[in-house]
């Protein structure tokens, strides 16, 4: 390699690169008629080397958005529209070279012609690189965002300034994940936007708007699977917002595909998520609650025609049934800590010894494509089997 030619006295010729070839006992007649001087630029720039794949690749030659996010704590993630990826700096033994414009064989016509030259200039030099790796949305801080101003009703809404609210263009720029991997996750924790904003409610706003719809069927005596939709709404909007009582309904109807005599929409209450929530709202009361009475007040709640379990509070409460009195209490899965380790260590202080049933709605989301409940179990847990049933504990356990 040379020196910048502007700055030698000599440059190569095409003489010295047939002397070259004749010293390696090369034929000339079987190379491309193109020769590429390679020497360094005067200016080294401060480029860096990222590996893509070919979904990130794609999207770039696209023209979509590509970006990468985090705060000054966070490790970086980018992300395309649909995915995320975590970034990770890789070192590599050989040094790596930047060349702009360097023609490889395929680029060359295999003509006999005249040799010619070309100049091309080194403008970086790499010992290491950034890898990507698929993983999945870091999506925890937008129930952390969105709760900082829940929704309380809108008498309490029209003093507040427009602080710590966050637009779909705000939730991009501040969570680590894709732009359908946020909306997805704004449709999971029951997000809805209101005057441009995401908003959750309130957990007592959020009770209060429920039960006046679950009061309406109470009072009417409709059956869970036979609720009119727009009378529904229409009583709904004369005590909330309309956006308000549109995503109650939302939340917790769905359309049967019937119509009533008048010609509305037969709708049917949802059981698991209506059951879960009034559950979940009881349990959040209490510290603790002997089972017998919390599962008696729970049923009591929940519209006639709804049976409740505690199949439906797996991920947001966990039981004793060798205590006496037996005990229920709140432990919601949404407030684990995301890194592995300490979400374990959380769980075996909460209990010792755990059975897959138990312990899977506490590790599901941490799942991946290449990695199931199981195989994470397997490697921050200890099995044990106890009178045929398999137990998980802590591996730094007795």
């Amino acid at each position: 390699m040379d020196q910048d030619p502007s700055l030698d006295s000599y440059q190569r010729t095409i003489e010295d690169v047939e002397v070259v070839i004749s010293h390696a006992k090369l034929d000339v007649n079987e190379l491309r008629p193109l020769s590429q001087v390679i020497y360094f630029a005067k200016k080294v720039e401060n480029y860096k080397f990222l590996e893509l794949d070919p979904d990130v690749h794609g999207s770039l030659n696209e023209g979509c958005r590509v970006m990468f996010k985090g705060e000054p704590n966070d490790s970086v993630v980018l992300c395309t529209k649909d995915k995320t990826y975590e970034v990770k700096e890789a070192e590599t033994s050989n040094s790596l070279l930047l060349i702009p414009g360097m023609k490889f064989v395929e680029d060359v016509p295999a003509t006999k012609s005249e040799r010619q030259l070309e100049f091309k200039e080194i403008v970086g030099i790499f010992h290491d690189y950034y890898e990507i790796k698929k993983i999945k949305p870091r999506l925890s801080r937008l129930r952390t965002l969105l709760n900082r101003k829940p929704y309380k009703g809108k008498e309490l809404e029209e003093d507040e300034q427009l602080v710590d609210y966050y637009s779909t263009e705000d939730l991009l720029k501040h969570v680590q994940a894709s732009e359908d991997e946020i909306k997805q996750g704004l449709k999971e924790i029951d997000a809805f936007c209101l005057n441009g904003k995401w908003r959750l409610f309130e957990d007592n706003y959020h009770f209060r708007a429920l039960s006046y719809m679950l009061n309406l069927l109470d009072e009417n005596s409709w059956k869970i699977n036979e609720v009119p939709l727009g009378e529904t709404l229409e009583f709904l909007n004369e005590l909330l917002p309309k956006e308000i009582a549109s995503h109650i309904v939302e939340m917790y109807l769905e359309p049967t595909g019937e119509l009533n005599d008048d010609g509305d929409t037969l709708m049917q209450v949802k059981e698991e998520k209506t059951c879960r929530y009034l559950g979940a709202y009881l349990l959040r009361q209490a510290a603790k609650f002997s089972l017998k009475d919390f599962l008696d007040a729970w049923q009591d709640s929940v519209p006639e025609g709804l049976t409740t379990n505690l199949k439906q509070l797996a991920g947001i409460a966990l039981y004793s049934m060798d205590t006496n009195p037996q005990l229920i209490w709140y432990f919601p899965e949404e407030d684990l800590p995301v890194d592995y380790n300490e979400r374990f260590s959380l769980l075996f202080k909460q209990r010792e010894k755990w059975t897959f049933d138990e312990i899977e709605p506490y590790v599901r989301k941490l799942a991946t494509e290449k990695q199931s409940a199981n195989a994470i179990l397997t490697k921050f847990a200890r099995a044990s089997n106890v009178n045929g049933t398999k137990f998980y504990s802590s591996r730094h356990g007795k």
